[in-house]
C-alpha cells in the first residue's frame, strides 16, 4: 500500500515537473528566436549603413543628435524589447 501511494505521488510530481520543463523550454526557444532576429536585423542595418555612408563615396557627415524622433525611438525600442522578453517569462513562472 505504501509503495503504490509513493509511486502515484512520484508520478504526479514528475508529470507536473515535465509540464514545467516543457513550458520553460518553449519560452527559452521563443526568446532565443526573438534575440536572434533582433541580432540579425541590427547587424544587417549596421552593415548596410557602413557601406552606404563610407567616406570614400564623397558623403559628408550628417548630424542628427538634435532630432526628437530619434531620441524617443532610442528610448522606446529597448524598452519594448525588454518588455516582450520579460512577459513570457513571468507568465511561465506564475503557472
Amino acid at each position: 500500500m505504501m509503495l503504490s501511494t509513493q509511486i502515484r505521488i512520484n508520478n504526479i510530481f514528475f508529470e507536473k515537473l515535465e509540464t514545467t520543463v516543457r513550458n520553460i523550454t518553449s519560452v527559452h526557444q521563443s526568446i532565443f528566436l526573438l534575440c536572434s532576429a533582433i541580432f540579425i536585423i541590427t547587424f544587417g542595418i549596421t552593415i548596410y549603413l557602413i557601406i552606404k555612408h563610407r567616406r570614400g563615396l564623397g558623403q559628408s557627415k550628417q548630424h542628427f543628435h538634435k532630432s526628437i524622433y530619434i531620441e524617443i525611438m532610442w528610448a522606446v525600442i529597448p524598452f519594448l524589447i525588454i518588455f516582450f522578453l520579460v512577459c513570457p517569462i513571468f507568465v511561465t513562472i506564475s503557472k
